[in-house]
């Protein structure tokens, strides 16, 4: 409830009716209470919302939480049409399906089940996912999950590509993971832009400058550092030991090198190339460890992107989560990097899931952003030529109306515009919304009983996002099976 200055100053004028008698304070006070809660009451029926310059008042409402007031229904979206074969089949699965705006049989989707199929058979193939994304995917959440399930069926180990910090690094279970606080952050998402390599989620780190700094216990206690330690958990797969640990970095000076530890053992010196290229260093290769802890010496201004923590087979899948993204930074990250990472990567699948910093009940317009999302995705094409794009729907999330919570009004209509967007850029489109349960769901996984989503009915807990990998993987395993039943169909008798 907010009382209005136009409440305070009428009561303040209405000080002499209520003079206190100091026999009867219990009963001035009753009179008091019932006189505010009367010229309250009556304000709710009055217009009392205004705004002067950047002040705003809120409407007085003493009945809110009593009044159900209709709520605007949500509108239905129709998924692309898929083959009679194909559909049937999924709905006797109950099973959501890839809406596929590239074609059911496209070369970008073939290559990336061929090399599934390889992996399956146990061949030494690395087969890569990069999942992009805001808080919703923060600490490896979905993601960890995800790249567990394919690993089992698919094999592999390892957490994949790991960034240098986090504003949550002991959110994320999947990795154990502290660093020095001396360390740079660029980002793109960042109100001043700067003119460094951003990464390929646009992020980039600088370690502290050591010229002239020799001295081993300076060194010791001035390098910026990183350290990464394999976990044990009960339900994901992989995470301990680490096994191929490399760095990917740029820009390096002749002189630059890095001081390691493995399992916290003795350190030793491994020199870095130089040059303005994206060079990928290997410091443990098929050495099983514990932990490694890394420091930086740089002679110069040093662009380090991350580590990758991979076996030399199977699936692996990078979590890129940015906090406050919509996916539209991507666009600023130079095309020579972009290409660059790919080469050293080589990623077979790039998925992107945004949509929590974009929706909003105030507008059921976005066509601003499919407009600017839509060049985005064309420009990644350029560069992933032959890797297929997977947009994945905004989730579901909830907002207060009228003393209830609901389901946003306007998320039909911003899942309408992904939809449009992945028509238009001739990527697919996997519908989270309807997958998870539609209209409501959100609620009801915040509400749950252990709760699998968090009280601001927006973001998933790590197991509301073991729910969402789940639905996924089924839906991808799905798509999989389908491409090996066509390519034994075209086998000849």
């Amino acid at each position: 409830m907010v009382v209005t200055q136009s409440a305070i100053l009428f009561l303040s004028t209405s000080k002499k009716t209520f003079s206190v008698d100091s026999d009867k304070p219990l009963q001035h006070s009753f009179r008091l209470i019932l006189f505010v809660a009367i010229i309250v009451s009556c304000l709710s029926f009055i217009k009392t919302d205004f705004s002067i310059g950047n002040f705003k008042a809120k409407k007085i409402d003493f009945f809110s939480d009593l009044k159900t007031k209709p709520v605007k229904k949500i509108k239905k979206i129709a998924p692309l049409p898929a083959p009679p074969a194909k559909d049937s089949l999924a709905k006797k699965a109950g099973v959501l399906m890839f809406e596929q705006y590239e074609g059911d049989t496209s070369t970008e989707w073939k290559h990336f089940f061929a090399k599934l199929q390889r992996a399956e058979k146990g061949d030494k193939t690395v087969v890569r996912i990069a999942w992009f994304g805001d808080s919703l995917i923060e600490g490896d959440i979905i993601t960890q999950d995800v790249r567990n399930e394919l690993q089992k069926k698919f094999g592999g180990k390892g957490v994949g590509f790991v960034p240098i910090t986090t504003h949550v690094p002991g959110f994320r279970q999947t990795i154990g993971w502290t660093f020095s606080e001396n360390w740079k952050t660029y980002s793109l998402t960042d109100s001043i832009k700067h003119k460094v390599p951003y990464g390929l989620y646009g992020q980039v780190y600088v370690p502290r400058n050591m010229r002239g700094v020799t001295d081993s216990v300076a060194i010791e206690k001035e390098a910026s550092k990183i350290k990464y330690s394999g976990v044990y958990s009960t339900t994901l797969n992989g995470l301990s030991p680490l096994y191929n640990v490399s760095l990917l970095y740029s820009r390096a000076d002749s002189s630059d090198y890095i001081l390691y530890k493995l399992n916290n053992g003795a350190e030793q010196k491994m020199e870095l190339k130089s040059g303005d290229k994206i060079n990928r260093l290997t410091i443990n290769q098929n050495n099983p460890i514990n932990s490694i802890e890394v420091r930086f010496v740089p002679q110069d201004t040093l662009f380090v992107y991350g580590f990758s923590i991979e076996s030399g087979k199977g699936i692996l899948v990078d979590n890129y989560s940015l906090r406050g993204s919509s996916g539209i930074h991507l666009s600023g990250v130079k095309n020579n990097v972009l290409s660059q990472i790919q080469q050293q990567l080589d990623y077979d699948l790039i998925v992107l899931q945004y949509g929590v910093n974009v929706a909003s009940e105030k507008t059921d317009d976005y066509s601003w952003y499919s407009r600017s999302i839509t060049k985005t995705i064309n420009y990644l094409e350029t560069i992933f030529t032959n890797t297929p794009i997977l947009i994945v729907g905004c989730s579901d999330r909830s907002i207060k109306q009228d003393g209830n919570y609901v389901t946003m009004p306007t998320i039909p209509s911003f899942i309408a515009s992904q939809r449009e967007t992945a028509s238009n850029t001739h990527s697919s489109f996997w519908d989270l919304f309807t997958a998870m349960g539609g209209e409501g769901s959100m609620i009801k996984m915040a509400d749950a009983k252990p709760a699998l989503a968090n009280k601001d009915y927006t973001h998933f807990k790590a197991s509301g996002g073991k729910v969402i990998a789940n639905l996924f993987v089924q839906s991808l395993l799905f798509e999989y099976d389908w491409y090996l039943s066509q390519q034994e169909n075209k086998k000849p008798l």
